[in-house]
């Protein structure tokens, strides 16, 4: 598994050479590893990098001037957040998440096409993948944040309830999880 800084690090770079399709396959990264080990940081930057991948695939967002500057102070985050857990500062660490979360509600508000805003979708659809590793929705839920019955509508709404049980039991899934996440 990645520590925390490498994590951050691997979201900036991606997100400033807008490797998008790259965010995202690190977002699901990040909430099987959160999953893994009830991390909540972790789940956070995945939802963060989740978020960034949505807004980074839609041409009204990347064409806007506002979105340049918006990009740029969410990068100097990242970089702050990188920073900040990598000198064990938990406090400002957090405090840089919650500023990238409130600039990408805000271009959002501003430029968004959906009711929903893009963050708070990222948080069900974490949340439904950290469910499809195993965790029920109340703690799928709880590790990204999210609204439960949002949660819970959303996984009905996809097909994940109509596929065929695990006929694994858990202690062999959590073996064959544990052994994907190292092989990376």
């Amino acid at each position: 598994m990645k520590t925390l800084g490498y994590d951050l690090k691997e979201v900036l770079n991606l997100f400033s050479e807008r490797k998008v399709f790259d965010l995202r396959g690190i977002s699901s990264r990040l909430i099987r590893e959160a999953a893994m080990q009830n991390d909540y940081a972790k789940a956070e930057l995945g939802v963060i990098a989740y978020a960034l991948h949505k807004i980074e695939t839609k041409p009204h967002f990347v064409n806007s001037e506002a979105w340049a500057k918006v990009k740029q102070i969410i990068s100097d985050h990242l970089a702050e957040a990188e920073i900040a857990i990598n000198t064990n500062n938990s406090e400002k660490f957090f405090q840089s998440l919650k500023a990238i979360i409130l600039n990408i509600t805000k271009i959002d508000n501003e430029i968004g096409n959906y009711a929903q805003n893009v963050y708070e979708k990222s948080k069900v659809k974490q949340a439904s993948l950290a469910y499809s590793y195993g965790l029920s929705i109340a703690q799928s839920a709880a590790l990204t944040g999210a609204d439960q019955k949002e949660v819970q509508s959303y996984i009905g709404f996809t097909t994940m309830h109509d596929e065929e049980p695990e006929s694994k039991n858990i202690t062999e899934r959590v073996k064959e999880l544990k052994a994907l996440v190292e092989a990376q």
